[in-house]
């Protein structure tokens, strides 16, 4: 069962999967699995190539843009959002990445504390980040 409103148009997540070793090779994208049971997705962007979208400027592989859902009901409240955004973290370290960028929606208050759980600071409504060592 989803339990979050996809945030972007469907199309448009799959045109990006179609691409991912294309135009869109600067995402990568994960699927979520929890005891063998697909359970959400997450991904990871590198923000240089969306700085029209985020109207920021960004050096190339500095700061990473991180997206997850958990889309089935009874794995949620868990701890298993957290895991997923750690897991992102260290993929992003490997790589090289200084920063973590996430752009939760306002109400979406239990992705909010899962990112400041996460050791993510508010920078302004919208956008939390994450120094890297």
């Amino acid at each position: 069962m989803a339990v979050s409103e996809w945030r972007w148009r469907k199309e448009d997540w799959l045109e990006e999967i179609k691409n991912r070793n294309g135009k869109f090779n600067f995402i990568k994208h994960f699927i979520v699995y929890c005891n063998d049971i697909q359970i959400g997705f997450c991904q990871y962007e590198d923000c240089y190539f969306l700085q029209e979208v985020y109207g920021e400027v960004f050096d190339k592989n500095h700061t990473y843009g991180i997206g997850y859902l958990i889309g089935e009901e009874e794995y949620l409240n868990k701890g298993i959002g957290k895991i997923i955004v750690k897991k992102l973290e260290e993929k992003i370290i490997e790589i090289g990445g200084k920063e973590l960028f996430a752009d939760p929606l306002s109400e979406n208050i239990a992705s909010i504390k899962t990112l400041l759980s996460n050791g993510f600071v508010k920078i302004k409504e919208g956008d939390y980040r994450k120094k890297l060592l």
